[in-house]
């Protein structure tokens, strides 16, 4: 389907929703232009987390259920229609068709149940044409056999997983990643390239939105899949478009919902906006979050992009704290606290590369106490 039409579609159904009802009683569908998109309203989780408390069961229509882990809500249900179903699927498929994943063996090694990983890639391989084997999660060694006995082609799990499934033997020509941070960590697809002994390429996606993003061969970013998804990257402070380069919010109306429709959808997730051939493409992936921001030296720092840059050096990610004093000059002072025995060489250049900030000083520690920012500049 054309994208306009595609996203005319999405609206008329949202419109029609409880979540948007009100926000889009004044809109006709059929007037909008893919250039008006940005001026209609954000939508947040916790908008859909308050309407699912209230009507927890299916809506009419429904006809496949996952379910996500919510601290809101203990479980966060996605419903897709028949409709939405054969959409993603055939949506999905375009984009691995451009890979050239046509006539492949293809081992999916996501869950199938409860979550939506291993539906997502699997109906999508097999209708552009591919052999797909549904293995499902864990046993790292029974996978490695069975790419020797059956000469499978493609291997779709997390990288953390096909590193296991590597080290146990496992060889595959191609590896489709998604579910936590790959690219984004530096070293780790390198890694898992050496021990399965082939290419990996990532995938950004949520049970609410599908896939929507991924990498080429080139491995040039994680590049908006133009049927499945509008991507926009807004500054969340002014909502506003950043520009190329610049930090910010991914912010996703999916083109497969209309079930469930995600209209401008604020992930809070980080990432970097360039355009390219008339598409949103995010050079470094999904590498942080945006609600703990914090200005330090007129910079915006979003401290959880340091967690992949650790992760990169052999750190533990979650053993840091970001602290911002005030020099006796007046200007901000940068502490990074790791839990660490040492600092890495080369790590505090790492930082100032990815960041635009200096750490002034690194503090290590045995343990961390407070939260994840001390700020005490007031």
């Amino acid at each position: 389907m054309e994208r306009l039409s595609r996203l005319r579609a999405v609206l008329e159904a949202a419109k029609g929703h409880p979540v948007y009802r009100e926000k889009f009683k004044d809109l006709d569908p059929k007037e909008v232009t893919l250039e008006d998109l940005k001026d209609l309203p954000l939508t947040t989780r916790e908008e859909w987390v308050a309407f699912l408390k209230e009507n927890p069961r299916p809506p009419e229509g429904a006809s496949l259920m996952h379910l996500t882990p919510s601290p809101l809500l203990g479980w966060m249900p996605e419903y897709l229609s028949q409709e939405d179903l054969r959409y993603q699927a055939e949506a999905l498929a375009a984009h691995y068709r451009r890979l050239g994943l046509v006539g492949k063996k293809v081992l999916v090694a996501f869950s199938y149940h409860v979550f939506a990983g291993g539906w997502l890639f699997h109906q999508a391989l097999w209708r552009a044409g591919n052999l797909v084997f549904p293995h499902g999660p864990g046993e790292a060694a029974r996978i490695a056999e069975l790419s020797q006995a059956f000469g499978f082609d493609v291997l779709v799990t997390n990288p953390s997983f096909a590193l296991k499934v590597g080290q146990a033997g496992g060889r595959f020509p191609l590896l489709l990643a998604g579910g936590e941070p790959f690219t984004s960590v530096p070293g780790f697809r390198e890694r898992v390239e050496a021990a399965l002994g082939g290419v990996a390429l990532d995938a950004y996606g949520t049970s609410e939105l599908g896939i929507v993003a991924g990498e080429r061969l080139e491995k040039d970013g994680l590049w908006e899949i133009p049927e499945m998804a509008i991507l926009e990257v807004l500054d969340p402070e002014t909502l506003r478009p950043v520009a190329d380069g610049e930090k910010g919010e991914l912010v996703v109306t999916a083109l497969s919902r209309t079930l469930m429709p995600m209209v401008r959808f604020r992930t809070g997730d980080l990432a970097i906006a360039l355009r390219r051939e008339g598409l949103t493409v995010l050079p470094r992936g999904v590498f942080g979050r945006t609600d703990t921001m914090v200005k330090v030296k007129g910079v915006k720092l979003y401290p959880t992009e340091l967690a992949p840059i650790l992760a990169g050096f052999g750190l533990d990610p979650k053993g840091f704290q970001v602290v911002v004093e005030r020099k006796l000059e007046g200007t901000d002072k940068l502490i990074l606290r790791l839990k660490a025995e040492k600092v890495p060489p080369g790590l505090p250049e790492a930082i100032a590369k990815a960041t635009g900030l200096r750490v002034d000083e690194v503090e290590l520690t045995g343990e961390l106490e407070g939260g994840l920012v001390v700020d005490r500049r007031f």
